[in-house]
């Protein structure tokens, strides 16, 4: 069983397994499916970790916008792109992990 609903620009998909809840996040502007692959036990819980997603996933978003565009001016050869991206990618798979002791939840 499934439950979609809207957030900030993303569709949010709350999937029940047997284990519990999961999660995948699209924005309708792109063509990918973001997900923690993780299983929370409770509805709130999948959704509060689906909202924190598609909010830093948005951030990236932008940022990779701004570094392709605005950036481009400053004269950033391919492979600083590459690497700047890189970066910010990781930073989002880190605060999303529920471990992550620098991130508050709340």
């Amino acid at each position: 069983m499934s439950h979609a609903e809207p957030y900030n620009g993303w569709l949010i998909e709350l999937v029940r397994g047997q284990a519990g809840y999961s999660f995948r996040c699209q924005h309708p502007g792109q063509n990918f499916v973001v997900s923690d692959e993780r299983t929370y036990l409770t509805h709130e819980q999948a959704l509060k970790a689906a909202r924190l997603r598609a909010d830093l996933e948005s951030v990236q978003l932008a940022l990779r916008h701004f570094i392709n565009g605005r950036l481009q001016l400053l004269l950033l050869s391919p492979a600083e792109r590459v690497a700047l991206e890189n970066s910010l990618a990781q930073c989002v798979n880190a605060v999303s992990d529920p471990t992550y002791q620098g991130y508050y939840y709340g």
